[in-house]
């Protein structure tokens, strides 16, 4: 463990004062500052208070047992992250375990314990949480001199075992930006522009992400986002659909900041960083993206206009397409067939791809 200011703190959840006494016997010898918990209820209100830095939590804890105690836990999306370990009556059988370490746990440790035990494990979940705090800090700094959208993408390519090296790929590729902007911001107050911008910006933003997409640029009241994998056709489709479900009337913002148009394309794209050492972007180039901001231009309010490649990368034949005919786009050296979503198949209602 890094040195620190202060003690290490710790929050037991435990129904019984003696076992509270303990712990503290135990540890407090050892600088660690010990917080007392008699029950669930009364954890998850002290956590609200004031972040541990480690978790005793007893499986059996009484009202709200230790399990769906750590759900609500992990629930908790503003909290640093919290080792937790459970404690419990003899070794734990690997269906107990699983669930455990499912419902957000770290580790477990049987009573009664041994001393040594306790604090090895302490320790070890301890150096855990010192790097999760550490790559928190570094991924703060980080966004000081890279986009977010950088970020995002670079840890999107890293969970799925990409690699960060610059390539060539297949992509769908969505743009949506609000129709007449330029207007709307030349008639209103810099502050009111703002936040009827970032209403509008923050919903498309948590649709966008539902579906795996990575969201490339914010450029003004324009939005780009990428999907890759077997899905993302559908996922793309899905979310513009779910956008407009969202925007479409929506009665917390003004409807005029809410009137998207919203442009899809599918096809190869080269995915690289751009930029210096001291400030690069990571992001994805190429005529995919080109055509899509083109269609994005041509859709009127709360429409979306997609290509035939993208309808020919739908995995679900869940949903019919109209044509639009063929249009001569910015750029290229012919017209293309593009086309917009219509109605639903039967059978095709479908959720979500999470």
């Amino acid at each position: 463990m890094e040195e620190r200011l202060g003690p290490i703190n710790i929050l037991a959840v435990y129904d019984t004062p003696l076992n509270i006494k303990s712990l503290k016997t135990i540890l407090e010898p050892l600088g660690y500052n010990i917080n007392g918990a008699a029950s669930c209820a009364d954890a998850l209100k002290f956590i609200d208070r004031s972040v541990p830095d480690i978790i005793l939590l007893d499986v059996m804890a009484p009202e709200m047992n230790g399990l769906e105690t750590c759900r609500r836990i992990r629930e908790k999306k503003e909290l640093p992250y919290i080792p937790i370990i459970f404690i419990t009556a003899g070794e734990p059988d690997l269906p107990k375990a699983v669930e455990g370490l499912d419902a957000g746990g770290d580790d477990f440790i049987r009573k009664p314990f041994r001393a040594v035990e306790l604090i090895s494990r302490i320790r070890a979940n301890l150096r855990v949480k010192s790097a999760h705090d550490r790559l928190s800090e570094f991924k703060a700094e980080l966004s000081r001199h890279v986009s977010l959208s950088t970020i995002r993408m670079v840890e999107n390519l890293v969970m799925h075992d990409k690699g960060l090296q610059n390539r060539k790929a297949n992509v769908t590729v969505m743009f949506s930006d609000i129709r007449g902007f330029t207007q709307l911001a030349a008639d209103a107050d810099p502050e009111s522009v703002f936040e009827k911008l970032n209403g509008s910006i923050k919903k498309q933003i948590q649709v966008i992400e539902g579906f795996h997409g990575i969201i490339d640029k914010l450029t003004g009241d324009e939005v780009m986002a990428i999907f890759e994998g077997p899905q993302m056709a559908d996922n793309a489709i899905q979310c513009a659909l779910q956008i407009v479900r969202e925007l479409s009337p929506d009665k917390s913002l003004d409807n005029s900041w809410s009137s998207v148009g919203i442009g899809i394309n599918t096809g190869p794209v080269f995915i690289g960083s751009l930029g210096t050492e001291s400030a690069r972007d990571f992001t994805v180039i190429g005529n995919t993206v080109n055509i899509a901001a083109r269609l994005c231009g041509l859709a009127e309010r709360f429409q979306i206009i997609c290509t035939k490649t993208t309808i020919d990368s739908i995995q679900d034949n869940w949903f019919k397409f109209e044509s639009m005919g063929a249009k001569m786009l910015k750029g290229l050296s012919g017209p293309i067939e593009l086309f917009r979503p219509i109605s639903k198949r039967a059978g095709g209602d479908k959720h979500r791809q999470r």
